[in-house]
């Protein structure tokens, strides 16, 4: 933040990282550690005065302050943002009376010295905020209102284009942009709660012209944040583009005159179309900083020729507009070469001269801003990656096409840093219970991009410690499949490339324990109770830690005697069943053979809404297979079962299913299969279903409705698909006084709670679970996974299927 004058959406109010320091503690060259402040009188004499790197530099900057005012004035560019050089127009008076070294160091970008201690001025936070998301037709109309928005005092004018409306639509289901959107304005306003709703329709009025589409009001601040998620996003969104052409940061800095950005965008735009290049562009247009982010593909000698060409040409209109080549994010490698141009030569040699004062041996981040002792300067090329690998060379088992490759997918990731978040959210368990890199989505992200850029040993990716210090603690959750929004899948990774390790060292005991469940299932609800007491005794669990490493402290979940199959094969369907028209109901593992109460609850309320149900003979999903990267193993299952529900799905008769893991594995057949029978698009949940087909005619079929309090804990995998919320819709239509648990993922993750390496992990991440729950202090907790269920009955929580709640109040 303060070595780049860091500034955020805020900045149009409340200033950048320099307007809010009041000095800087720092380690120079020289080893001494120097306050850098306001300086005058004979304080100032005093630091001049000194034989040491403070003294030196204080003398320098008072020289070039007396020597070249009329430069500096001429020459430093009227815009409220700057990070670009040496800040010597607020950092030294003209006459030399006063210095104030704390506004030299912000944005130097650690040249001239570390930056040990901070004081800053704080801000009381705003009583209230508002906010509106406005529509236009393109960039260029959205950019022509900000300078007119600005006379209603905003907090905050931010720019997004189609590119990020779009991602963030399709990503999140955002129905609020408009399909045809070209851009928006995100206005904030705050203050009083007198003041804010007229500041608000103050600040809309001016955003209004003949090319708006529309507006996107928010005053809770529930919807305030989904506004602003698309906004905090955009970058990382527009990794969701598939294949070598992403979008590199190089011109994205510049800051220009509010008024000049229409002209701007319009000059830039006739630069790309002569290089044959798209571009995504948002930014803070409050003040004048759009990042403007070229599609290019660096692996390319022709695209990285266009990156210096467009780089060049860009900054030459920056100039021209009287603009900065940095607004916020610093020289550094990009933008140093062009500070000479942009300050001319005279000041350029004062920098220099700063530079050779502070740290005349180069310590310091040398060859960024100016050039080092040796007269080499940082390029806009320096320190590119691509060059000379195949990042798709590994031949994978799933498929990887709708990523553009399986290294398309690992190099989505652009360390926005999302995944290592610990408030809400499901991303990312394993960070959250270790709070290490290596445990977070960009931590895996990176070591497999250094696995596959030639970094790493070229069987890296297959060796032992690979697996257990990068992939072991992924619980294969998919949150980073939505809530990361580059939309890094390291689940699907994880099983990638646990298939590839036993390609190579074969398939341990304990994997083909846990992915032929089905199988062990099925003989444990036969043989019960037999079985459940087997399970349960001391020297059983001894034997299934020390042969198959399943922890002993783990209960197994109790076979049922009856199995849901048994019981529906003597079922008599409600006379309503069939009005609606028919369902699959898909009998996963566990409501199959564990609980088959969730199955019976299912065809209550499946019959009791009208439809008849189908439970088919079918094989395992497939999720526990590939949980243990044993890919063959699950197409195996995927294409018996695609084959039977065959005949179901060519006559558009949905496949549910009450496990969401279930779910989110039929989903997937495409990856395993080269004809999944339609299978994908039919999967959803029961729930699901419901909600979209029956909906608000719940009520009607409710006979006495729920009166009891109800946490709802989702199964991660519920939220991966986009059908978490269906539950708690389908309780609240029958009456139940519903919360959702704002908790991570449970910990459980199918097999991975029953591993002894991982139980105090997976332990961990239940109690967080529990504890979140006992604040709800509810009646009932609801849980929609078979894992979920188990990891709490564990910590001794009693729990409930959604489903089952239905069935208790539906006719």
């Amino acid at each position: 933040m303060v070595a780049n004058d860091a500034a955020g959406a805020h900045s149009v109010r409340h200033g950048t990282t320099r307007d809010n320091v009041r000095s800087v503690e720092c380690v120079l060259a020289d080893g001494t550690v120097s306050r850098f402040e306001h300086l005058e009188g004979d304080r100032l004499e005093t630091v001049c005065d000194r034989e040491n790197r403070l003294g030196d530099l204080a003398r320098t900057l008072r020289s070039i302050g007396s020597d070249h005012t009329s430069e500096i004035d001429e020459r430093y560019p009227d815009v409220e943002r700057n990070s670009s050089g040496y800040d010597l127009d607020e950092s030294v008076a003209p006459d030399g009376s006063w210095l104030d070294l704390s506004k030299l160091i912000v944005g130097s970008e650690g040249t001239l010295g570390v930056i040990t201690e901070v004081t800053l001025e704080l801000t009381e936070l705003p009583e209230r905020k508002a906010a509106a998301l406005v529509f236009y037709d393109g960039v260029i109309e959205a950019a022509a209102a900000v300078e007119s928005t600005l006379t209603a005092d905003p907090s905050a004018v931010e720019l997004v284009d189609a590119d990020v409306l779009g991602y963030a639509r399709d990503a999140w289901g955002f129905d609020l942009v408009p399909a045809d959107a070209g851009a928006a304005l995100l206005l904030e306003v705050e203050g009083d709660s007198v003041r804010i709703e007229d500041a608000l329709e103050t600040a809309l009025e001016a955003a209004e012209t003949n090319a708006t589409l529309g507006v996107e009001r928010a005053r809770s601040k529930e919807k305030q944040e989904t506004l602003w998620k698309i906004r905090k996003a955009s970058n990382p969104l527009l990794n969701r583009r598939p294949g070598d052409e992403q979008a590199p940061s190089f011109i994205e800095d510049a800051a220009i005159p509010p008024e000049q950005l229409p002209e701007y965008l319009e000059r830039v735009r006739e630069i790309l179309i002569e290089y044959e290049l798209d571009a995504s562009v948002f930014g803070h247009a409050g003040q004048g900083v759009l990042h403007v982010k070229p599609f290019l593909n660096l692996k390319t000698e022709r695209d990285r020729e266009r990156l210096r060409a467009v780089s060049e040409a860009v900054h030459d209109v920056v100039l021209d507009l009287g603009g900065c080549v940095s607004g916020e994010h610093g020289d550094g490698r990009l933008r140093s070469a062009y500070l000479e141009a942009m300050y001319g030569e005279t000041l350029y040699a004062a920098f220099c001269e700063l530079k050779r004062a502070a740290d005349p041996n180069d310590v310091f981040n040398p060859a960024k801003v100016v050039p080092d002792s040796e007269g080499r300067l940082a390029g806009v090329e320096d320190g590119l990656r691509f060059d000379g690998y195949d990042p798709d060379a590994l031949e994978t088992a799933l498929d990887f096409d709708d990523e553009d490759g399986i290294g398309s997918l690992i190099e989505q990731c652009n360390g926005c840093s999302k995944c290592r978040t610990t408030d809400s959210g499901v991303m990312c368990p394993s960070y959250r219970a270790e709070e290490t890199e290596v445990t977070s989505t960009r931590g895996r992200a990176n070591a497999l991009r250094a696995a596959i850029d030639g970094r790493l040993d070229e069987d890296a990716i297959t060796s032992d410690w690979f697996t257990e210090e990068v992939l072991d603690r992924c619980l294969a959750c998919k949150a980073c499949e939505t809530e990361c929004p580059t939309g890094v899948d390291m689940a699907k990774l994880k099983t990638e490339l646990k298939h590839q390790k036993h390609q190579q060292d074969g398939v341990p005991l304990r994997s083909r324990v846990f992915a032929n469940v089905r199988t062990l299932n099925r003989l444990g609800s036969a043989l019960a109770p037999i079985s459940n007491r087997l399970a349960s005794i001391g020297s059983g669990r001894d034997i299934l830690e020390r042969i198959v490493g399943i922890d002993r402290r783990r209960e197994l979940p109790a076979f049922a005697s009856e199995s849901f199959l048994e019981w529906f094969d003597g079922h008599v369907p409600h006379s309503t069943a069939g009005e609606r028209g028919r369902v699959v109901l898909f009998p996963d593992c566990y409501m199959a053979y564990n609980h088959p109460e969730v199955g019976r609850a299912a065809v209550r309320v499946l019959e009791g809404c009208g439809y008849a149900v189908s439970v088919p003979d079918v094989s395992c999903c497939g999720r526990p297979a590939l949980s243990q990267g044993m890919i063959d193993h699950a197409r195996e299952d995927a294409a018996d079962n695609a084959e039977t529900l065959a005949g179901y799905t060519q006559t558009d008769v949905p496949v549910l299913s009450g496990e969401p893991s279930c779910v989110s594995a039929l989903r997937e057949y495409d990856d395993i299969l080269e004809n999944a029978a339609g299978v994908p698009n039919a999967a959803t949940s029961v729930s699901a279903f419901l909600l979209e087909e029956v909906g608000d005619d719940l009520v009607e079929l409710v006979s006495t409705g729920g009166t009891d309090h109800v946490a709802v804990h989702t199964h991660c995998h519920s939220t991966a698909k986009g059908f978490d919320r269906a539950p708690v819709a389908l309780l609240e239509r029958a009456g139940y006084d519903v919360d959702i648990v704002d908790a991570t993922c449970c910990g459980m993750a199918g097999a991975f709670g029953y591993e002894s390496e991982h139980y105090d992990l997976s332990r961990s991440l239940g109690e967080n679970l529990n504890m979140k729950i006992d604040a709800l202090e509810p009646d009932i907790v609801a849980t929609t996974g078979a894992s979920c269920s188990q990891q709490l009955a564990d910590l001794d929580r009693e729990t409930i299927h959604p489903l089952v709640l239905l069935a208790e109040v539906i006719e």
